[in-house]
Parts: structure tokens; sequence; C-alpha cells
């Protein structure tokens, strides 16, 4: 083979790579944004499977099962979609649990479930991944038209004992970059919590141990929970009550 016939061949290669459907290097398939997930909320919502794609992928299945081993009695749930631009944003695509109403049955707290995604291309490549993510209920609903914050659990709480609090937050018009900061009633700055790549629908959450940037235990009083959007700088304020 001549340099010319090799130097053919090794781009044709690299470029069947380069549109093969695949998932992108270093990503993992996500529920409500985190992979594995252990606190997958159930109460009046429906978990957000995400994954990132590289190349050309035309088409996707989705598979939810009771088992890790996806046994036909197992099955929940079972969906095709198409790579559209309604469900696919910077080549992250995303589908609600029972988006098509198909599902077997709704999903229940305190169990754990497993996923399975495959995407297909056009040249006939195809690639698969999974996980898994385990179940809770909620007691509280988040219906903001933008964005929403509360306080599920534990308010007040008492730190000293070793209790901790429980926040939710979710994206409600499109995806968002959202951060957590806790303040004092005098306005003096307790923590933060990184910045989180929120997508629309999913629903996130942070405990928080009562202790402030330092590890210390704050003192006994009323703090502001504030959830903000980076990008237009508006947010949401909740109270929590820290007791001794």
């Amino acid at each position: 083979m001549n340099k010319k016939l090799l130097l053919l061949s090794c781009l044709m290669f690299l470029a069947a790579k380069l549109w093969a459907a695949q998932f992108t290097t270093g990503t993992l398939p996500l529920v409500d944004g985190i992979y594995n997930s252990t606190q997958t909320i159930v109460t009046a919502h429906q978990p957000v499977f995400s994954w990132e794609y590289s190349g050309t992928v035309s088409s996707f299945t989705v598979t939810v099962s009771s088992d890790n081993v996806f046994s036909p009695s197992g099955e929940l749930w079972s969906y095709t979609g198409s790579t559209t631009a309604a469900n696919t944003i910077n080549y992250i695509t995303r589908v609600s649990y029972d988006a098509d109403g198909t599902a077997l049955q709704a999903l229940a707290a305190c169990a754990t479930y497993y996923w399975q995604v495959v995407i297909y291309g056009d040249d006939g490549s195809s690639a698969a991944a999974s996980g898994r993510f385990s179940t809770i209920d909620a007691a509280v609903t988040l219906d903001g038209d933008k964005f929403d914050l509360a306080v599920d659990w534990n308010n007040p709480f008492n730190p000293a004992k070793g209790q901790y609090t429980v926040f939710r937050y979710a994206a409600k018009d499109r995806d968002r970059n959202l951060q957590i900061r806790i303040f004092s009633l005098s306005g003096e700055f307790i923590r933060e919590w990184p910045e989180q790549a929120a997508m629309q629908g999913a629903w996130y959450t942070v405990n928080w141990d009562g202790k402030n940037a330092d590890g210390v235990i704050v003192a006994r009083g009323i703090y502001f929970v504030n959830l903000i959007d980076l990008g237009d700088k508006k947010g949401i304020t909740r109270r929590v009550a820290v007791v001794k």
C-alpha cells in the first residue's frame, strides 16, 4: 500500500470513529443529574435520565428494570426515542421516566432500580451505558415558575446531636447554573456549595450538617438558605432553624 492509500485509509478510519455513536469520554449516565443517585425523588416528580454523547446519534432506547440483569419479568419501562432538538441540548439528551405513558408501574419510594441506555448512529454504530438509582419520598413540591428551593426535612434541627437538614431545588423552565448559599440573619456568610449545572426538570439535593465553611457548628438561631441563578443573579431564599 502506497503512502497516499495509507493516509486515505487512516483518514477514513478517523472519520468513522469521529462520527460513530458513542458516549462522551469521561461522562456517565445520570439520574436527576447524579450518577448512581441515592436520593431520587419520586413524589410528584418523574426522574430525568440524561447522557452526553459524541458522534452522530439519531435514536436511543431507555430501559428501566427492577433487577440488574434486565430480565423481562423485571422490566418496568422501555422507551425508544429520537435525538432531536426537543430533548437534546449541547449533545446532552434527557428523557423523564414514563415520558410516553407506557410504564408498567410507577416508581416506588425506598427502592433501587436499574437503567440502561443504548444510542444508535445512522452509520449502524451503537453504544450502551447503564446505572442505578435509589428512590426516596419528599415532603415538598417544587413548583416555581423558573426555579425553586425548599427545606424538605428536619427543620429545625440540632447539629450538636449529629442531625442534619435537607434542601431540594430544581430548575423549572430551562437549564440553569444554580448555587446554594447560607447566611445568618445579620447577613454574615456561613457556607456555600459548588455551582451546579442544573438540568430542567431534575431535582437536586443538598444536606447541611449545621457547620460553617470552617467546619464549625453554627450558633443557635435562624439562617437564610439562598438559591441563586448565577446567570441572571436572581434568587430564592428560605429559612432554616438551628437549635441546641
